[in-house]
C-alpha cells in the first residue's frame, strides 16, 4: 500500500543537473545557514533565497539534507522531475475570544531540470477560510491576510489562489537570470530594513551576477496597491544589492531601490526603462528625467566572530538632509532605518541550539511617500519591516533543532506610535506625509504610544523537506498597553502546513 501511495504522489524521472533555489522557512533554514556561516566557501548569506549547483550542494556536510517520511524528500534533489503535494490544514483556536476555525488548502509543487542550465521551481496551492480576531487586531490591519495577503470580504472570509514560480537560466558561469513570481529576502537578520518575505508574492525579474568575491543582484519587480481608492494599481520597483566579502569574515553588503508609479494623471508610465541599466545609481537618473519617484539607499555589514558567531546590522536611508540631521531637531524628512543583530550556532556547543537577539528602530514617515503608489509596498502590505516605521523593537528567539524535529521560542518588545485625533504621526507607510501632523520636533514611537508583548513558542516535524511541510503546533501571545489600557491575544495553532516563505504573526 505505501508503495502505491508513493507512485500516485510522486513522479520523477531522470534529467539534468541544474541550478536550484532554497526555499524555507527560518527554522528550515537553520541547518543550511550553520553550514554556510561556518564554512570556508564564498557563500554571500545576506540574499535568500539561496541558490546551488551540484558542486556546491557536494560541498555542504550532510547534515544538511533533512530527510523526511522517504527518503527522497530530502531538501535537495538533482537529476529529477517532480510533482509533489503541499498541505495547508491548520486549526485555529483563540481561548480569549472563544473562536474555533480551520484553515484549509491543498496544491502542488513541481521541480523541473530541463537542462543542465535551465530549472523550473513552481508551487499552486488554493487556501481559505476565516481570519481569526487575533490578526484582525495585528497593527496595520487593511482588510487583507498579514501572512498570505488575501483579501478578507465582509464577514471576515478569505479564499486564495498561490502561485509562486521561478524558471531560472544559467547563462554562464557568473551570471544566472530568474523570472519568476515571488519572493526577497535581503540581509542576515530575522528582520529586514532593505528587503524582506513580510509581504506577499510578486512577479519579478532577477538577475544575479557572482565574480570573485563579489555576488550583484538586479531585481525589477512589479507590484499592486490596492490601497490607493480602493482598486488595484501597478508600481515598479528596481533595486540593487551589492555583496562583497571583504575577507572570510567581513562582508558588506550596498543596497538601492527605486519605486514609481505604473500610470498617473499625467502618463502612462509602465515600466521605465531609464531604470533597466544594472550598474547605474538612480538619484542621477531621477534628476535627468524630473521624476519625483521614491529612491532607498541602504547598506549591511556582517562580522563573523570564530565562525559560529555573527555580528550584523543594516541602515536605511530613505530621504534625509545632513543640515537637519545634523541640527537634530526631529524633522520629518530625516527618514532612515537601523538594525543591530547578533546570532549564534550551536550554542554551549550543543548541536543544534540557536540563538539570536535583534533590535530595529525606523523613524517616522520612512518608507512612506506622496502617495501610497510611490511607497515601499505590496499588496497592502510592507515589503520591509511589518511594523512599517515610527517603532522600537527588540526581539530574541532560541530555537533547537535535532533530525526533523524542531523547537522555538521567541519574545519582542515593541514599542510604536500610532495616529490620533485624525493626525499622521508617520507610522502607517500607506498615507501620504503630506497629511503629516508637524515637521519638526518629530520623534520615533511619537502619536499614540504602544507597548506589546510577544511570546510565541512553535513544535514541529519535518515530513517532505523538499515542500517544507511540517506537522506543527504554535502559541502565539500579544500584550498590548496603550495608554494604560492593556488587552491580551492568544492564538493556538496545530496542523499540516508547506511553506516556502517565513510567516509574521509576531506583532
Amino acid at each position: 500500500m505505501r508503495y502505491i501511495v508513493l507512485i500516485f504522489l510522486f513522479v520523477s524521472y531522470h534529467l539534468y543537473d541544474a541550478q536550484h533555489y532554497f526555499f524555507g522557512d527560518i527554522q528550515t533554514n537553520y541547518l543550511l545557514e550553520n553550514q554556510l556561516y561556518r564554512s570556508e566557501s564564498n557563500s554571500h548569506t545576506a540574499v535568500k533565497p539561496y541558490n546551488f549547483n551540484a558542486l556546491q550542494k557536494n560541498s555542504l556536510h550532510d547534515s544538511v539534507f533533512q530527510k523526511g517520511i522517504w527518503d527522497y524528500s530530502e531538501i535537495f534533489s538533482d537529476h529529477q522531475f517532480r510533482i509533489l503535494p503541499i498541505l495547508g490544514f491548520e486549526f485555529q483556536n483563540n481561548p480569549i475570544n472563544r473562536e474555533n476555525l480551520l484553515v484549509s488548502g491543498l496544491g502542488l509543487q513541481i521541480n523541473a531540470d530541463f537542462h543542465e542550465r535551465l530549472s523550473f521551481q513552481g508551487r499552486y496551492m488554493y487556501n481559505g477560510g476565516t481570519i481569526d480576531n487575533y490578526f484582525i487586531n495585528s497593527l496595520h490591519y487593511r482588510s487583507v491576510h498579514p501572512i498570505n495577503g488575501a483579501k478578507i470580504d465582509t464577514v471576515n472570509n478569505y479564499r486564495f489562489h498561490d502561485l509562486d514560480l521561478s524558471l531560472s537560466f544559467k547563462a554562464n558561469d557568473y551570471i544566472l537570470l530568474s523570472l519568476g513570481k515571488g519572493k526577497n529576502f535581503w540581509g542576515d537578520g530575522y528582520r529586514s530594513l532593505l528587503l524582506s518575505d513580510n509581504a506577499a508574492a510578486y512577479p519579478f525579474f532577477r538577475i544575479e551576477s557572482e565574480f570573485w568575491n563579489v555576488k550583484y543582484v538586479n531585481l525589477y519587480s512589479m507590484h499592486q496597491d490596492q490601497y490607493f481608492n480602493e482598486t488595484k494599481n501597478n508600481k515598479f520597483a528596481s533595486s540593487h544589492m551589492l555583496s562583497w566579502n571583504i575577507t572570510k569574515c567581513i562582508n558588506l553588503s550596498v543596497f538601492e531601490s527605486i519605486v514609481w508609479v505604473g500610470k498617473d494623471t499625467l502618463s502612462n508610465r509602465n515600466f521605465d526603462v531609464n531604470y533597466v541599466n544594472p550598474i547605474i545609481f538612480f538619484r542621477p537618473v531621477e534628476y535627468s528625467i524630473g521624476s519625483s519617484d521614491n529612491s532607498f539607499l541602504g547598506a549591511s555589514l556582517k562580522f563573523k566572530v570564530f565562525k559560529s558567531h555573527i555580528l550584523y546590522g543594516q541602515i536605511l536611508f530613505d530621504e534625509f538632509y545632513l543640515k537637519e540631521l545634523r541640527a537634530a531637531n526631529g524633522w520629518w524628512a530625516n527618514k532612515y532605518g537601523i538594525q543591530l543583530g547578533y546570532k549564534t550556532f550551536d550554542l554551549l556547543n550543543i548541536k543544534g541550539l540557536g540563538l539570536q537577539a535583534e533590535f530595529n528602530t525606523v523613524r517616522p514617515f520612512t518608507y512612506s511617500h506622496a502617495s501610497s503608489l510611490q511607497n515601499y509596498g505590496h499588496n497592502s502590505q510592507s515589503l520591509v519591516h511589518p511594523l512599517e516605521s515610527n517603532f522600537n523593537e527588540f526581539l530574541v528567539r532560541a530555537m533547537y533543532q535535532k533530525n526533523n524535529f524542531s523547537f522555538s521560542f521567541q519574545y519582542n518588545y515593541q514599542v510604536y506610535g500610532t495616529d490620533y485625533m485624525n493626525y499622521n504621526f508617520g507610522g502607517d507607510m500607506f498615507l501620504s506625509y503630506s497629511t503629516r501632523f508637524q515637521d519638526y520636533n518629530n520623534t520615533i514611537a511619537q502619536g499614540r504610544e504602544n507597548i506589546v508583548q510577544f511570546f510565541g513558542t512553535s513544535f514541529s516535524y519535518m515530513l517532505f523537506p523538499k515542500t517544507n511541510s511540517k506537522i506543527s503546533l504554535l502559541f502565539d501571545y500579544r500584550s498590548k498597553n496603550v495608554q494604560s489600557n492593556i488587552s491580551d491575544d492568544l492564538l493556538i495553532r496545530i496542523g499540516i502546513q508547506s511553506n516556502l516563505w517565513n510567516t509574521y504573526a509576531d506583532y
